[in-house]
């Protein structure tokens, strides 16, 4: 009996001590290492094969000394309170897609550049479609096009360009690009089971409410996914690399979901340019949302890298090469770069310091900028 009783002490004693080193260590991190906080923001849709923010989500992101920002995703993982259903109640849509500067990261849901036009342009009969998702490439936005196009139906489809977006490209997450076809890429085992692990840990509220309130927990949560990730990446590469390539007389077996995919009949640059990948993705997602009888534009997002080219040449390169390539293939395009470096420290003004993406007057600035090209494209008197 007395053997038992020392036990249960020890064990009290033992769960006291790591309680004790937990709350100890809790406030160190607070005060000296404080984590970025926030719930898993990011659910596996099967539907499209790939990483979209959480359906039916209302969440908050706290960066230390950066921002705080409260978000709502809809039933389909669109930051809107509006669902799906809804949608089809409004008679003009502008769906815009691209990462997270398009979702709006690190602002507010009011406070976002998709949602400040939609009030600048003031109609009932239009909406500002925010499909934007964190880490996501011109890969994701013709897959995402090609599986919720038709549900969403679309009059005008905008594809903010991000300058990150040509090493996304590069992984071909959603598609194999070979010789002069896109080829969607059937379900990839590594990639499916993170998937499925994500997705619990996406609804679990347990996991959810430290992710929410332990700077702790988030310290550990950050170094487990670094190493989650490497270890899904590697595995990824060696299923690829075991992957019979897909030819022509093995194309029809190869798992569609997008029967619409069209064929890139002239390559507008050669295959080892680097952003080669970028250029086919985004021909043929404006090929697509022509077929489908809509109206395709591309907007180029400058980054701090080509603002301090700019500073000191006069020039973006980057820019360039975008605007270059979508010109050639009469493709529109707009770019944020004038309206931004109107500013004499324009990233001082615009972005966040650490976090690099536009702040509260970055969003207004370039909401004003792209409702201005909205109105002359397509609410003027000659294009009604």
């Amino acid at each position: 009996m007395n053997f038992i009783k020392n036990a249960l002490k020890n064990i009290a004693a033992m769960f006291i001590s790591l309680l004790v080193g937990l709350l100890i260590g809790e406030v160190v991190i607070r005060i000296f290492f404080p984590q970025i906080i926030s719930p898993v923001q990011f659910y596996y849709d099967s539907k499209i094969g790939g990483m979209v923010p959480v359906p039916n989500q209302k969440g908050f992101k706290s960066h230390p000394r950066e921002y705080y920002y409260e978000y709502q995703n809809n039933d389909i993982g669109m930051r809107d309170t509006r669902q799906l259903n809804d949608y089809k109640k409004i008679p003009y849509k502008i769906l815009a897609i691209g990462d997270s500067f398009t979702y709006g990261w690190g602002v507010n849901d009011n406070e976002t550049f998709c949602k400040l036009v939609e009030k600048k342009i003031n109609r009932d009969s239009v909406a500002i479609l925010n499909a934007g998702a964190s880490g996501s490439g011109t890969d994701y936005a013709l897959k995402f096009f090609q599986v919720r196009g038709p549900e969403l139906a679309p009059k005008v489809v905008l594809y903010f360009y991000y300058e990150n977006d040509f090493v996304d490209n590069s992984e071909n997450r959603y598609f194999t690009i070979q010789q002069d076809s896109i080829i969607p890429k059937g379900i990839n085992e590594a990639t499916n089971l993170n998937a499925i692990q994500k997705n619990k840990l996406a609804n679990s509220k347990v996991y959810n409410w430290f992710a929410s309130h332990s700077h702790l927990f988030n310290m550990i949560r950050t170094q487990v996914g670094i190493m989650w990730n490497k270890k899904v990446k590697q595995e990824n590469q060696n299923q690829q690399g075991a992957t019979p390539t897909a030819t022509a007389e093995n194309k029809s077996a190869t798992p569609s979901s997008a029967p619409n995919t069209p064929t890139v009949t002239e390559q507008p640059k050669p295959e080892n340019d680097r952003f080669y990948p970028t250029y086919v993705y985004i021909k043929a997602l404006a090929k697509n949302v022509e077929q489908s009888g809509g109206k395709f534009y591309t907007f180029f997002i400058p980054s701090n890298k080509s603002i301090a080219e700019y500073q000191k040449s006069g020039t973006m390169s980057h820019e360039k090469v975008i605007v270059d390539f979508c010109k050639a293939n009469n493709i529109k395009v707009y770019s944020f770069k004038d309206v931004i470096m109107k500013h004499k420290d324009p990233f001082k003004a615009y972005y966040f310091p650490t976090d690099l993406h536009w702040n509260k007057a970055g969003n207004q600035v370039a909401a004003e900028y792209l409702y201005q090209v909205l109105n002359q494209e397509l609410f003027s008197p000659q294009n009604k």
